[in-house]
């Protein structure tokens, strides 16, 4: 108890610290202290928080490194995870998918919320009977066979490592895109900058330092996210949240869809979706008709360059020239990924720009079932990938015991739920700002922060003059979803220390995911692969040395790949759930209630559900497709990271024919007594 309560004081003083710099850089800006000093301000305060707990927390005992020595408090445990569950995707995307996805995006919240309802009752008592570190062990254990589980294990350790390497490239991307647009550097050098962040919260302390790094995280999120949301909607509704339609008083989301159907009626806003349409068809005909149109246009930019060069050009105009010349695809196979990607650009322009904001109904008012079968199987993907994600069922081993465990997932959904049920408000906050602040606007009045933007990463931020009327349409607008909630508080004219908030807990969303994600895939590779296969007489101290450099060296590489900008945020933790979902949901729920599982089993539905997983997200990828002069497929018309639908039943399937095919019924008898015990009688 004592423990608990220093605990309540420390982050206690921490919050109210916290509340203090809020209002210091509210002062400062009201002082006249420049906007790129603010930036820096909240960014270096919070990673400096940071890295005194990270270097406080540092340890070389294993059991600390690994686990937090087990005696993380529930409550304490439920706010980590929450942390670690609480994503750039989460705290960044969500809003901007709900933004221009509408309804759709809401299967995001439903499923990763129902995840950890799933966590709850299927996993998180269940594993914490057993004094494990890692998912490989609890499979290795429960499907032990001959081979006392080296064939589990090490199947195991590649798919954690896959999932995690794919989460967590998205997490250093985030970070990225913070450190480089409130600290002024490049997008690359934000990538590497960001990553001593993450270093030092993980690297010294593993486990005890980022249990209590995800707390003073959390702590930042949640204050971020509701200030903010507080601030804007008084800002924008200047005191109340109403506005007005057809004369009479309506709320915040029936006035945006009101003003999608108004926009969508409006024929400026139809001459730019039908100029976006020709842009579409003009690169399907040059698809089309490769590779001629590639050797017609080399050959135009070719001539272009040597009339500049002979006919007295500036060096300007040369140089103009060379770079035209330059960024033609490089042959047919290069020119038909850029113009897939290019014309499906347009499209998802066109899509943007059409009313989705409400329900699942057409005008007709009937339900739109295709829409409605990938909400519910993008749900089913990412519940199911919820319970299985590496670095989550990691926080079940830190607690005392296996009751504190369940509470600690309780906790956790708590805190997370906050979050969730912020994010759709400022979604709409978001819609109505963009409606009345940039919408209408004269191109003669561009705001800065478009420039501002656009400097961090080219197209995160566009407003394009595409029917030459000289006025903003909506349709014109191009925002990443992975900035709106950053980019909201400038465009609403709102002080800017608002923004600087917001990044700080974008940021923290960012560092706490990544660091679990790093810290699962070191232990994976210094635990299941070096102790328990390569070196099982290792040292606790060389196996928490091998920990670190598989730390280290994962984290490099991750920010390399990252500084490649390897795609959207969503969509790249999608791909890791999906992965999850389909590889290790069936063993794992598998090995708990069905004592008739098997090694066999566990082996072909592992590898059943990351193979089909793996081809469902390649195939339906356009980037991954066209590098094979191949167009991109769509299975049952839905979305890769909606294939879970498909590939969770294909591993449950694989799971019980292999177990009633062949090998022993009872692998693991004690795993299984163990399983059945009262939560107070578990192996601890």
């Amino acid at each position: 108890m004592s423990f608990t309560l220093s605990l309540t004081r420390f982050f206690s003083v921490l919050t109210f610290g916290f509340l203090v710099c809020i209002a210091g850089a509210a002062i400062m800006e009201d002082y006249g202290i420049g906007r790129q000093w603010i930036g820096y301000f909240f960014i270096f305060v919070t990673l400096g928080a940071y890295a005194v707990i990270g270097l406080l927390s540092r340890t070389s005992d294993m059991h600390e490194y690994f686990v937090a020595s087990r005696t993380v408090p529930s409550v304490y445990n439920g706010m980590a995870t929450a942390a670690d569950w609480m994503s750039a995707a989460s705290f960044l995307g969500v809003a901007g998918t709900l933004f221009y996805s509408g309804f759709e995006a809401l299967a995001l919240l439903v499923g990763w919320t129902g995840g950890f309802v799933l966590i709850a009752l299927l996993i998180a008592p269940y594993l914490r009977k057993f004094a494990f570190f890692s998912v490989g062990d609890f499979l290795a254990t429960r499907y032990a066979g001959p081979d006392k589980g080296r064939a589990v294990r090490l199947i195991c350790v590649l798919i954690t490592v896959s999932i995690s390497f794919v989460y967590v490239i998205a997490q250093i991307y985030a970070v990225g895109l913070i450190t480089s647009r409130f600290a002024g550097v490049e997008f690359g050098i934000g990538v590497f900058f960001g990553l001593a962040g993450i270093l030092v919260c993980s690297f010294l302390g593993g486990m005890r330092a980022v249990t209590w790094t995800a707390v003073a995280q959390y702590i930042v999120m949640i204050v971020a996210m509701m200030v903010s949301v507080v601030a804007l909607i008084g800002f924008t509704g200047k005191g109340d949240t109403e506005r007005f339609v057809d004369g009479g008083p309506t709320s915040f989301p029936e006035y945006v869809r009101a003003q999608e159907r108004k926009f969508f009626a409006d024929p400026a806003e139809a001459e730019v979706r039908s100029v976006y349409l020709r842009e579409a068809d003009r690169y399907q005909l040059l698809i089309d008709t490769l590779p001629s149109s590639w050797a017609e246009g080399y050959e135009a930019r070719r001539k272009n360059l040597e009339l500049a060069r002979y006919d007295g050009s500036t060096f300007q105009e040369i140089k103009a020239a060379e770079r035209v010349l330059t960024s033609y695809p490089k042959d047919p196979q290069d020119a038909k990924r850029k113009w897939s990607q290019e014309k499906q650009r347009y499209l998802d322009k066109v899509k943007a720009s059409v009313p989705h904001f409400g329900s699942v109904k057409d005008d007709s008012g009937l339900s739109n079932s295709r829409a409605l079968i990938s909400f519910l199987a993008v749900a089913f993907t990412l519940m199911c990938g919820t319970v299985a994600l590496p670095h989550i069922i990691m926080r079940f081993y830190t607690t005392p015991n296996a009751s504190q465990t369940r509470w600690s997932v309780v906790f956790a959904l708590g805190c997370i739920l906050v979050i969730y049920l912020a994010s759709p408000w400022l979604s709409v906050i978001a819609k109505v700002v963009v409606y009345e602040n940039l919408v209408g606007l004269s191109y003669n009045e561009i705001p800065n922060w478009i420039a501002a933007w656009s400097r961090v990463t080219p197209g995160l931020a566009t407003l394009q003059d595409v029917n030459q009327d000289g006025v903003v349409q909506f349709a014109e607008i191009g925002l990443s979803p992975d900035i709106l909630v950053l980019i909201t508080p400038e465009i609403a004219g709102m002080p800017f220390f608002l923004s600087g908030l917001i990044a700080a807990g974008g940021l923290a969303a960012a560092l706490s995911t990544a660091d679990g994600l790093l810290l699962a895939i070191a232990g994976s590779l210094s635990h299941d692969l070096y102790y328990r296969v390569l070196d099982p007489e290792a040292t606790a101290q060389r196996r928490v040395t091998m920990s670190k450099i598989a730390l280290l060296s994962a984290a490099l590489m991750a920010a390399w790949i990252t500084s490649l900008q390897p795609g959207n945020i969503v969509v790249l933790v999608g791909s890791a759930f999906a992965l999850a979902a389909s590889s290790l949901f069936v063993p794992l729920v598998a090995g708990i209630f069905w004592s008739g599982a098997t090694r066999r089993g566990a082996l072909w539905a592992m590898g059943t559900g990351f193979l089909s997983s793996s081809l469902c997200l390649a195939l339906t990828n356009s980037s991954f497709m066209a590098l094979f002069n191949l167009d991109a497929v769509q299975i049952g018309g839905l979305s890769g990271v909606a294939s879970g639908v498909f590939t969770i039943p294909l591993s449950a399937l694989a799971m019980v024919v292999a177990s009633l095919l062949g090998g022993r019924k009872d692998e693991a008898p004690a795993v299984m007594r163990v399983l059945r015990l009262p939560e107070s009688e578990g192996k601890v």
